[in-house]
């Protein structure tokens, strides 16, 4: 159960990371919306909504649900607080099992569970972008939770309904979809796909909401990891309320600083093979 757990709080974090709807349907009732006639005109537009988001901090209610062995499903409720200072830094708090904290910054990401595990997660954004398979939905792209995805021209694009449909390949494979409502062009779902071309993740955003200072957000986030099958093994899904703006006097440099590594029962670091290597233990009081 340990292990488990340490599993399922890290998808958390590998989400947020910052709930649940639905794939993309229709825009309701017979509103048609053209979308985009070429991919340079798309990433224009969302170059210009990546540069327009501000920072925020909002409550969290965080449920996480995953399958047993036995394929019992199971849930844990992780209430907290999230702060998202654009492009890259962000500060998860939560209450469960003791303390949870994840943060990122320009370089480096982390998570820490105290005291049920004792236990401490890190590594760097680099490591992590080397990493596509093996962590899935990625720290070094944790943004795109928030809608926030860096598109180029050499993306490929097609209108279906109301969706502008986005498309990323590597070596002649679909690597990332994205869809894009045309009425407001919201991002509202990422998917994520292996080498095999099957989908791994999926991210869905719904209920984008006008916060102070005009701050536009998704308030429900929903990730799910799928099998080979296409059933979701587990997923994270992210309420947040009460979003408002945090200020710049408030983004003091501690919060997103990768705290020390020292008072933990066990320390893993991201490696080269793209797994989470145990490099400090204390056994007693001591350490090897």
């Amino acid at each position: 159960m340990k292990q488990t757990s340490a599993f399922i709080l890290m998808a958390l974090t590998m989400a947020l990371l910052s709930g649940c709807p639905a794939p993309p349907t229709e825009t309701s009732g017979d509103m048609t919306c053209p979308g985009k006639s070429t991919i340079g005109e798309a990433v224009r537009l969302l170059a210009l909504q990546k540069q327009n988001i501000q920072s925020l901090e909002a409550a969290a209610e965080c449920t996480i649900s995953w399958r047993e062995a036995d394929d019992e499903e199971k849930d844990e409720n992780v209430p907290g607080k999230l702060i998202f200072v654009p492009p890259d830094k962000i500060y998860f708090g939560g209450s469960k099992f003791g303390e949870v904290r994840f943060g990122t910054n320009e370089t480096e990401f982390w998570l820490r569970v105290e005291p049920e595990l004792d236990t401490y997660w890190w590594g760097t954004k680099a490591q992590a972008a080397g990493c596509r398979e093996g962590l899935l939905l990625n720290p070094a792209d944790v943004a795109e939770a928030f809608g926030i995805v860096d598109v180029t021209t050499d993306w490929k694009l097609l209108h279906r309904d109301n969706y502008d449909i986005l498309d990323l390949y590597k070596d002649g494979k679909r690597a990332k979809r994205v869809y894009i409502n045309t009425c407001d062009y919201h991002i509202e779902q990422i998917e994520y796909f292996g080498a095999d071309e099957l989908k791994k993740v999926s991210i869905e955003l719904s209920d984008y909401t006008l916060g102070a200072n005009g701050i536009v957000v998704p308030s429900r986030i929903w990730v799910g990891y799928f099998d080979r099958e296409g059933i979701d093994e587990s997923s994270v899904e992210i309420r947040l309320k009460h979003i408002r703006y945090f200020p710049p006097e408030k983004q003091g440099k501690k919060l997103f600083v990768r705290p020390g590594r020292d008072g933990y029962k066990e320390v893993f670091r991201l490696s080269e093979n793209c797994e989470f290597e145990l490099v400090l233990q204390r056994h007693n009081g001591s350490r090897n």
